[in-house]
C-alpha cells in the first residue's frame, strides 16, 4: 500500500466504544470500504493467542464523517484496547486511532 496513493486521515474518533454500537469517525475521505479493529501485538512463546483483525459494518459515510458499528458479541472482539483504522478502494489503511472496545 505504500505506493498506492495518500492514506486516508481520521480526524477524529471516540476513545471509547459498546459492543453492537454505532458510532461516527471523522474522516473527509468518500472512497472508505471498510473499518477496521486491530488488537496491539501479545507476544509471549513466538505467538500471539490474542492476534486478529475484526471487519465492522459501514453504516454510511458523507459529510465529513464514516458512520461503523461494532461486534456484537465479545467473542469476537474481547473488550479492550484495539487500533481503528479506516481503509479506501486501493487498499490502503489510515493512521491508527486507539479505540476502549468496553
Amino acid at each position: 500500500y505504500l505506493f498506492k496513493g495518500a492514506r486516508p486521515t481520521i480526524t477524529s474518533a471516540p476513545t471509547q466504544v459498546g459492543f453492537g454500537a454505532p458510532f461516527t469517525v471523522g474522516s473527509a475521505e468518500t472512497n472508505v470500504t471498510s473499518a477496521v479493529l486491530v488488537a496491539p501485538g501479545a507476544t509471549t512463546h513466538a505467538f500471539d493467542n490474542s492476534q486478529r483483525l475484526v471487519d465492522m459494518e459501514i453504516l454510511g459515510q458523507g459529510g465529513g464523517t464514516v458512520r461503523a458499528v461494532t461486534p456484537d458479541e465479545p467473542t469476537l472482539a474481547p473488550p479492550g484496547w484495539y487500533m481503528l483504522f479506516l481503509v479506501d478502494t486501493a487498499g490502503v489503511p489510515s493512521v491508527a486511532k486507539w479505540v476502549h472496545l468496553t
